[in-house]
């Protein structure tokens, strides 16, 4: 892990924001709460819209404070609204920006102990790209679809946000 993954963690929680904009204007334009969608879900036994914005920030700023070796910022987990939602998304791409290439010098040698694991490990490399980024766009990616479902008029370019187009 590096810098150049935590700019991509900013860049998708950036347009996961931008997602969260287009949804706001939808719901205005049919006249209806954006609070609603907080509790959208794609099937019963799925999360929420909220827990899913909340994991995706949690799992961006948790994996860059442990392979950094930082501790992460606290979030209380109680946005009740839209705005509040997005004002964790800010707060989770602010901590980010604070973080330097030299606090992933040693990122390999973390020993990662997922909660859930039973005291099983895995190796810091093996953790970041076999669990933490594919959780992490997990839940980016439920987000948009809860969203889509709802009937929110996106495309991948909204989940891909903007790219740094370079001239011939």
């Amino acid at each position: 892990m590096n810098k150049h993954y935590v700019n991509q963690f900013i860049k998708t929680l950036t347009a996961l924001d931008g997602i969260m904009a287009k949804a706001a204007a939808h719901a205005d334009a049919r006249k209806f709460d954006v609070n609603n969608f907080m509790t959208e879900r794609l099937a019963p036994d799925m999360l929420t819209f909220a827990s899913q914005v909340r994991i995706a920030c949690d799992n961006a700023k948790i994996t860059a404070a442990t392979f950094s070796k930082n501790t992460p910022p606290k979030y209380e987990d109680n946005e009740k609204t839209w705005a509040e939602l997005r004002t964790r998304i800010k707060t989770t791409t602010d901590y980010l920006k604070t973080l330097q290439e030299a606090d992933f010098t040693n990122f390999k040698d973390v020993k990662c102990t997922p909660t859930w694991a039973g005291g099983q490990w895995l190796k810091g490399d093996e953790a970041f790209y076999e669990l933490n980024v594919p959780n992490f766009y997990f839940h980016v990616t439920m987000a948009y679809a809860i969203l889509r479902k709802a009937g929110v008029e996106l495309g991948k370019g909204d989940f891909i946000g903007g790219l740094n187009f370079q001239n011939p």
